[in-house]
Protein backbone atom coordinates (compact mmCIF):
# COMPACT_ATOMS: atom_id res chain seq x y z
CA UNK A 1 0.00 0.00 0.00
CA UNK A 2 2.78 2.77 0.80
CA UNK A 3 4.44 2.19 -2.79
CA UNK A 4 0.88 2.76 -4.00
CA UNK A 5 0.50 5.96 -1.90
CA UNK A 6 4.56 7.24 -2.46
CA UNK A 7 2.96 6.97 -6.21
CA UNK A 8 0.42 8.79 -6.03
CA UNK A 9 1.72 11.11 -3.28
CA UNK A 10 4.72 11.82 -6.48
CA UNK A 11 2.61 12.54 -9.09
CA UNK A 12 0.40 15.30 -7.07
CA UNK A 13 3.88 16.88 -6.66
CA UNK A 14 5.10 17.23 -10.22
CA UNK A 15 5.08 21.06 -10.92
CA UNK A 16 5.48 22.58 -14.13
CA UNK A 17 4.23 25.66 -15.16
CA UNK A 18 0.39 24.57 -15.46
CA UNK A 19 0.07 23.72 -11.98
CA UNK A 20 0.04 27.27 -10.62
CA UNK A 21 -3.81 27.65 -10.63
CA UNK A 22 -4.11 24.02 -9.13
CA UNK A 23 -1.80 24.82 -6.56
CA UNK A 24 -3.96 28.64 -5.46
CA UNK A 25 -6.99 26.13 -5.73
CA UNK A 26 -5.92 23.35 -3.01
CA UNK A 27 -4.84 26.09 -0.91
CA UNK A 28 -7.89 28.41 -0.92
CA UNK A 29 -9.69 25.48 -0.70
CA UNK A 30 -8.17 24.68 3.08
CA UNK A 31 -9.69 28.24 4.20
CA UNK A 32 -12.52 27.83 5.63
CA UNK A 33 -11.84 28.41 9.66
CA UNK A 34 -13.12 26.61 12.94
CA UNK A 35 -14.46 29.71 14.73
CA UNK A 36 -14.97 28.67 16.42
CA UNK A 37 -5.61 29.90 43.64
CA UNK A 38 -4.53 26.33 43.20
CA UNK A 39 -6.02 23.43 44.92
CA UNK A 40 -4.60 20.59 45.89
CA UNK A 41 -4.53 17.46 43.44
CA UNK A 42 -7.24 16.02 45.73
CA UNK A 43 -9.69 17.88 45.03
CA UNK A 44 -12.88 15.83 44.10
CA UNK A 45 -14.08 15.19 40.50
CA UNK A 46 -17.87 15.87 41.02
CA UNK A 47 -16.81 19.17 42.59
CA UNK A 48 -14.74 19.85 39.21
CA UNK A 49 -17.43 18.94 37.15
CA UNK A 50 -19.43 22.15 38.42
CA UNK A 51 -17.06 24.33 37.05
CA UNK A 52 -17.68 23.19 33.72
CA UNK A 53 -15.89 19.82 32.98
CA UNK A 54 -17.53 18.93 28.97
CA UNK A 55 -16.51 22.54 28.55
CA UNK A 56 -13.12 22.39 29.44
CA UNK A 57 -12.58 18.52 28.04
CA UNK A 58 -14.00 20.12 24.58
CA UNK A 59 -11.93 23.48 24.07
CA UNK A 60 -8.39 21.77 25.69
CA UNK A 61 -9.17 18.35 23.33
CA UNK A 62 -9.54 21.10 20.12
CA UNK A 63 -6.31 22.70 20.44
CA UNK A 64 -4.81 19.43 19.27
CA UNK A 65 -7.18 20.27 16.02
CA UNK A 66 -5.67 24.05 16.20
CA UNK A 67 -1.64 23.06 16.20
CA UNK A 68 -2.34 21.00 13.52
CA UNK A 69 -4.19 23.30 11.50
CA UNK A 70 -1.99 26.18 11.52
CA UNK A 71 0.64 23.75 10.55
CA UNK A 72 -1.05 22.71 7.76
CA UNK A 73 -1.71 26.36 6.38
CA UNK A 74 1.35 27.37 6.50
CA UNK A 75 2.28 24.15 4.91
CA UNK A 76 -0.29 25.13 2.63
CA UNK A 77 1.08 28.63 1.65
CA UNK A 78 4.26 27.38 0.43
CA UNK A 79 2.91 25.55 -2.08
CA UNK A 80 1.22 28.82 -3.80
CA UNK A 81 2.43 31.72 -5.36
CA UNK A 82 -0.15 33.76 -3.71
CA UNK A 83 0.03 32.52 -0.36
CA UNK A 84 -1.41 35.19 1.89
CA UNK A 85 -4.62 33.82 2.33
CA UNK A 86 -3.51 30.84 3.56
CA UNK A 87 -0.83 32.81 5.90
CA UNK A 88 -4.00 34.53 7.01
CA UNK A 89 -5.51 31.50 7.98
CA UNK A 90 -2.59 30.21 10.08
CA UNK A 91 -2.89 33.01 12.12
CA UNK A 92 -6.13 33.17 12.81
CA UNK A 93 -5.71 29.76 14.02
CA UNK A 94 -2.65 30.67 15.88
CA UNK A 95 -4.74 33.41 17.73
CA UNK A 96 -7.64 31.30 18.51
CA UNK A 97 -5.22 28.43 20.36
CA UNK A 98 -3.16 31.27 22.30
CA UNK A 99 -6.79 32.98 23.61
CA UNK A 100 -7.74 29.75 24.23
CA UNK A 101 -4.98 28.67 26.61
CA UNK A 102 -5.36 31.62 28.22
CA UNK A 103 -9.11 31.02 29.06
CA UNK A 104 -8.57 27.48 30.15
CA UNK A 105 -5.91 28.67 32.32
CA UNK A 106 -7.32 32.14 33.54
CA UNK A 107 -11.18 31.77 32.48
CA UNK A 108 -12.94 33.24 29.17
CA UNK A 109 -16.61 34.13 29.35
CA UNK A 110 -17.15 34.40 25.87
CA UNK A 111 -15.62 31.02 25.19
CA UNK A 112 -17.53 29.66 28.64
CA UNK A 113 -14.41 28.95 30.38
CA UNK A 114 -14.08 29.20 34.44
CA UNK A 115 -10.37 30.02 35.83
CA UNK A 116 -9.01 26.78 36.06
CA UNK A 117 -8.39 25.28 39.90
CA UNK A 118 -6.89 22.32 39.77
CA UNK A 119 -2.99 21.98 40.05
CA UNK A 120 -2.35 19.30 37.98
CA UNK A 121 -4.62 20.54 35.39
CA UNK A 122 -2.80 23.87 36.14
CA UNK A 123 0.69 22.18 35.95
CA UNK A 124 -0.48 19.93 32.88
CA UNK A 125 -1.90 22.76 30.37
CA UNK A 126 2.01 25.02 31.29
CA UNK A 127 3.49 21.66 30.02
CA UNK A 128 1.34 21.78 27.03
CA UNK A 129 2.00 25.61 26.58
CA UNK A 130 5.84 25.02 26.99
CA UNK A 131 5.89 22.30 24.34
CA UNK A 132 4.14 24.42 21.83
CA UNK A 133 6.34 27.49 21.72
CA UNK A 134 9.20 26.72 19.69
CA UNK A 135 6.03 25.31 17.41
CA UNK A 136 3.97 28.71 17.48
CA UNK A 137 7.00 30.75 16.87
CA UNK A 138 7.43 29.23 13.44
CA UNK A 139 3.84 29.92 12.96
CA UNK A 140 4.30 33.67 14.23
CA UNK A 141 7.61 34.38 12.16
CA UNK A 142 5.80 33.23 9.12
CA UNK A 143 2.83 35.32 9.72
CA UNK A 144 5.33 38.48 10.25
CA UNK A 145 7.36 37.95 7.67
CA UNK A 146 4.06 36.95 5.01
CA UNK A 147 6.30 34.17 3.44
CA UNK A 148 7.08 30.80 3.68
CA UNK A 149 10.55 29.11 3.43
CA UNK A 150 11.67 25.59 3.81
CA UNK A 151 12.91 25.93 6.76
CA UNK A 152 9.60 26.45 8.28
CA UNK A 153 8.35 23.26 7.32
CA UNK A 154 11.10 21.50 8.37
CA UNK A 155 10.66 22.84 11.64
CA UNK A 156 7.26 22.45 11.83
CA UNK A 157 7.69 18.74 10.90
CA UNK A 158 10.37 18.48 13.78
CA UNK A 159 8.37 20.56 16.73
CA UNK A 160 4.68 19.09 15.61
CA UNK A 161 4.41 16.01 17.19
CA UNK A 162 6.03 17.07 20.80
CA UNK A 163 3.46 19.96 21.15
CA UNK A 164 0.83 17.84 20.09
CA UNK A 165 1.38 14.93 22.39
CA UNK A 166 2.27 17.44 25.01
CA UNK A 167 -1.10 18.53 24.88
CA UNK A 168 -2.77 15.62 24.55
CA UNK A 169 -1.32 14.49 27.41
CA UNK A 170 -3.21 17.66 29.20
CA UNK A 171 -7.01 16.98 27.52
CA UNK A 172 -6.53 13.55 29.11
CA UNK A 173 -4.88 15.16 32.55
CA UNK A 174 -8.16 17.11 32.14
CA UNK A 175 -10.73 14.44 31.18
CA UNK A 176 -9.66 12.31 34.20
CA UNK A 177 -10.18 15.79 36.64
CA UNK A 178 -13.71 16.35 35.18
CA UNK A 179 -15.09 13.43 35.33
CA UNK A 180 -17.13 12.33 38.09
CA UNK A 181 -21.38 12.13 39.19
CA UNK A 182 -21.83 14.95 37.11
CA UNK A 183 -19.93 13.82 33.91
CA UNK A 184 -20.00 9.95 33.84
CA UNK A 185 -16.95 8.29 32.70
CA UNK A 186 -17.66 7.03 29.58
CA UNK A 187 -19.05 10.60 28.43
CA UNK A 188 -16.08 12.19 28.88
CA UNK A 189 -14.26 9.73 27.31
CA UNK A 190 -16.39 10.23 24.30
CA UNK A 191 -15.81 14.06 24.38
CA UNK A 192 -11.84 13.39 24.04
CA UNK A 193 -11.94 10.76 21.29
CA UNK A 194 -14.93 13.04 19.37
CA UNK A 195 -12.58 15.80 19.68
CA UNK A 196 -9.26 14.21 18.64
CA UNK A 197 -11.29 13.44 15.43
CA UNK A 198 -11.12 17.21 14.35
CA UNK A 199 -7.33 17.06 15.16
CA UNK A 200 -6.90 13.70 12.93
CA UNK A 201 -8.81 15.60 9.91
CA UNK A 202 -6.36 18.12 9.94
CA UNK A 203 -3.09 15.89 10.65
CA UNK A 204 -3.73 14.12 7.39
CA UNK A 205 -3.90 17.37 5.77
CA UNK A 206 -0.25 18.53 7.21
CA UNK A 207 1.18 14.93 6.35
CA UNK A 208 0.20 15.07 2.89
CA UNK A 209 1.23 18.69 2.86
CA UNK A 210 4.90 18.03 4.37
CA UNK A 211 5.22 14.79 2.17
CA UNK A 212 4.47 16.72 -0.89
CA UNK A 213 6.84 19.91 0.62
CA UNK A 214 9.94 18.29 2.02
CA UNK A 215 9.59 15.24 3.83
CA UNK A 216 8.77 12.07 0.88
CA UNK A 217 9.58 9.28 3.11
CA UNK A 218 8.61 5.84 4.34
CA UNK A 219 7.89 6.66 7.96
CA UNK A 220 5.66 9.88 6.45
CA UNK A 221 3.72 7.51 4.09
CA UNK A 222 3.50 5.41 7.60
CA UNK A 223 2.04 7.74 9.77
CA UNK A 224 -0.50 9.15 6.78
CA UNK A 225 -2.09 5.75 7.07
CA UNK A 226 -1.51 5.15 10.71
CA UNK A 227 -3.30 8.82 11.13
CA UNK A 228 -6.41 7.11 8.88
CA UNK A 229 -6.73 4.06 10.24
CA UNK A 230 -6.45 5.80 13.79
CA UNK A 231 -9.59 7.96 12.61
CA UNK A 232 -11.40 4.72 11.78
CA UNK A 233 -10.84 2.95 14.89
CA UNK A 234 -12.40 6.52 16.65
CA UNK A 235 -15.06 6.32 15.10
CA UNK A 236 -15.94 2.40 15.86
CA UNK A 237 -15.38 3.29 19.56
CA UNK A 238 -17.96 6.61 19.45
CA UNK A 239 -20.95 4.79 17.13
CA UNK A 240 -20.43 1.63 19.81
CA UNK A 241 -20.44 3.39 22.92
CA UNK A 242 -22.58 6.34 22.41
CA UNK A 243 -25.87 4.46 22.30
CA UNK A 244 -24.68 2.88 26.33
CA UNK A 245 -23.74 6.58 27.59
CA UNK A 246 -26.18 8.47 26.45
CA UNK A 247 -29.50 6.49 27.30
CA UNK A 248 -33.05 8.14 26.06
CA UNK A 249 -33.92 10.98 23.46
CA UNK A 250 -30.03 12.54 23.47
CA UNK A 251 -28.67 9.59 21.56
CA UNK A 252 -30.64 9.96 18.78
CA UNK A 253 -29.25 12.94 16.86
CA UNK A 254 -25.62 11.77 17.60
CA UNK A 255 -26.06 8.10 16.85
CA UNK A 256 -27.47 10.20 13.28
CA UNK A 257 -24.90 12.15 12.83
CA UNK A 258 -22.24 9.76 13.86
CA UNK A 259 -23.66 7.45 10.71
CA UNK A 260 -23.70 10.65 8.53
CA UNK A 261 -19.93 11.32 9.02
CA UNK A 262 -19.25 6.86 9.01
CA UNK A 263 -20.96 7.73 5.13
CA UNK A 264 -18.74 10.48 4.70
CA UNK A 265 -15.72 9.38 5.76
CA UNK A 266 -16.13 5.79 3.94
CA UNK A 267 -16.56 7.36 0.78
CA UNK A 268 -13.28 9.89 1.65
CA UNK A 269 -11.26 6.89 2.35
CA UNK A 270 -12.29 4.58 -0.80
CA UNK A 271 -11.47 7.61 -2.93
CA UNK A 272 -8.11 8.07 -0.95
CA UNK A 273 -7.02 4.21 -1.16
CA UNK A 274 -8.18 4.20 -4.70
CA UNK A 275 -6.16 7.28 -6.10
CA UNK A 276 -2.99 5.47 -3.62
CA UNK A 277 -3.35 2.46 -5.89
CA UNK A 278 -3.79 4.43 -9.16
CA UNK A 279 -1.44 3.95 -11.53
CA UNK A 280 -1.66 7.37 -13.47
CA UNK A 281 -1.05 9.12 -10.39
CA UNK A 282 -3.02 11.96 -9.55
CA UNK A 283 -3.55 15.47 -9.92
CA UNK A 284 -3.35 18.62 -7.58
CA UNK A 285 -7.89 18.79 -8.29
CA UNK A 286 -8.31 15.32 -6.54
CA UNK A 287 -5.77 16.66 -3.60
CA UNK A 288 -8.33 20.19 -3.61
CA UNK A 289 -11.38 17.15 -3.63
CA UNK A 290 -9.54 15.59 -0.30
CA UNK A 291 -9.22 18.84 1.48
CA UNK A 292 -12.86 19.72 0.88
CA UNK A 293 -14.04 16.40 1.89
CA UNK A 294 -11.80 16.85 4.73
CA UNK A 295 -13.10 20.13 5.68
CA UNK A 296 -16.69 18.89 6.02
CA UNK A 297 -15.79 16.31 8.70
CA UNK A 298 -14.02 18.59 10.69
CA UNK A 299 -17.42 21.20 10.73
CA UNK A 300 -19.45 17.60 11.11
CA UNK A 301 -17.01 16.18 14.02
CA UNK A 302 -17.14 19.71 15.84
CA UNK A 303 -21.11 19.61 15.87
CA UNK A 304 -21.00 16.00 17.11
CA UNK A 305 -18.41 17.16 20.26
CA UNK A 306 -20.53 20.21 21.26
CA UNK A 307 -23.59 17.50 20.99
CA UNK A 308 -21.96 15.62 23.98
CA UNK A 309 -20.97 18.58 25.63
CA UNK A 310 -24.38 19.23 25.89
CA UNK A 311 -25.30 15.94 26.77
CA UNK A 312 -22.98 16.49 29.48
CA UNK A 313 -23.71 19.56 30.75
Amino acid sequence: MTRYLSRWLNACSTRSGNHSAERRKLILSGLACIAGAMTGPSLAAGLAAHFGGPRKINLSGRQRMLIQRAGKFVCLAYLTPEPQSSITAADEALSLHQRTEAGLRDGDEELGLEPETNALAIQALAQAQLAFEPYGEVIREVVDRRSVAPEHLERIAQLNDPALIAMDEAVNVIERIYKGEELSERLAMLINIAGRQRMFTQRMMLQLCLYLSVQRSEQMEQEIMRTMNRFDVSLNILRRVTPVAVPGPESKPLVSRLGEVRYSWDALRERILKAAGSRSGQSSEDMLDFDRRAEDLLKNMNDIVLLYEGAGG
